[in-house]
């Protein structure tokens, strides 16, 4: 019988190539999903409009007095002013006007000479927390205008208020070590440790060990001034929780708050950025979630899609490899 050409021989041994490849490639998701994937769901609150108010007030209080307290130094407290810019600016006044226009153009006036300060070498300091202080009562007399009277006694929308605070402890404490990783998404646990951005770190990592610190290198101080500040202000709102909340909450509180005083040590403590999501993630936001019933929304997270891969390429490599 004549020899059966080449070129059907390179036919034939197509499909055995591709169901290899194909078989490899599963493979490597199956051990890849065993390796890597972990089953955390990512927290994400269901919003509520009266609790973003009240948390986008108080990171405005907080940067305020960040402000104040950096007035002539013009790189760090124009930082400072341009992230106060985005929870307080034209919209915001805007709305408080149509409930009240005096308290808003006074508003809006403490705030625009305040930011004309910001960065001038002769600035008092003294004169600077004064208007830091005068614009957080202000602000005080806004939130009482934009936050109705039965959101404002609520548990559930203060601790929601809580969360958003913690949020950005957990981007600025991010920004502030360089993480390459978003620390308010569960889902990246793990992976913040060796996800710094290196720009900067030998300089700061010398200057730590001259002055005999140790813990993770900062990139940006501003930043970290707010991380610290603002976990400074969710351990004050959450002592206001406790006083409002239900006996129910009572166990839970004493783990959340016990987290939250670990949570301003290690950033204290320069821990890294897993540190930092285990403490938020793992401990404060489950027991908030306890205590008063919050409502998170569903996710479906890359590890379990894996993970189901895995499963999958468990029956169905074997098949391949045997040509069924």
């Amino acid at each position: 019988m004549a020899a059966e050409p080449k070129y059907f021989k390179t036919l034939h041994a197509q499909p055995i190539h591709m169901k290899r490849i194909v078989a490899m490639t599963l493979t490597a998701v199956m051990f890849g999903s065993l390796l890597f994937g972990h089953y955390a769901y990512a927290h994400t609150f269901v919003e509520n409009p009266d609790a973003s108010t009240i948390a986008k007030i108080q990171v405005f209080k907080v940067e305020s007095k960040l402000i104040a307290s950096n007035i002539s130094n013009g790189t760090v407290s124009q930082w400072h002013v341009s992230k106060s810019r985005e929870y307080w600016g034209s919209n915001e006044t805007s709305a408080l006007s149509q409930k009240d226009s005096t308290l808003a153009n006074r508003l809006s006036a403490s705030i625009n000479d305040m930011y004309l300060m910001a960065g001038q070498q002769n600035a008092s300091s003294t004169i600077a927390n004064q208007k830091a202080d005068a614009i957080n009562q202000l602000l005080d007399q806004a939130e009482s205008e934009e936050v109705g009277s039965s959101s404002q006694g609520n548990a559930t929308v203060q601790a929601l208020a809580l969360v958003g605070v913690l949020n950005e402890v957990l981007e600025d404490y991010g920004t502030a070590i360089g993480s390459k990783v978003d620390l308010t998404n569960m889902n990246n646990m793990n992976m913040s440790s060796s996800g710094n951005n290196m720009q900067g770190m030998s300089e700061m990592s010398s200057n730590n060990s001259m002055s005999g610190m140790s813990g993770t290198p900062i990139v940006n101080t501003a930043a970290y001034q707010s991380a610290q500040a603002l976990a400074g202000a969710a351990k004050t709102m959450f002592g206001s929780l406790q006083s409002i909340a239900p006996s129910t909450a009572s166990p839970y509180l004493v783990k959340a708050g016990a987290a939250l005083n670990a949570l301003g040590q290690k950033i204290n403590d320069r821990s890294s950025g897993n540190d930092i999501m285990t403490v938020v993630h793992m401990q404060i936001h489950p027991n908030l979630i306890s205590a008063f019933n919050i409502e998170t929304v569903p996710e479906f997270p890359m590890p379990v899609l894996l993970a189901m891969m895995s499963f999958i390429g468990v029956i169905v490599v074997p098949r391949i490899f045997h040509g069924k």
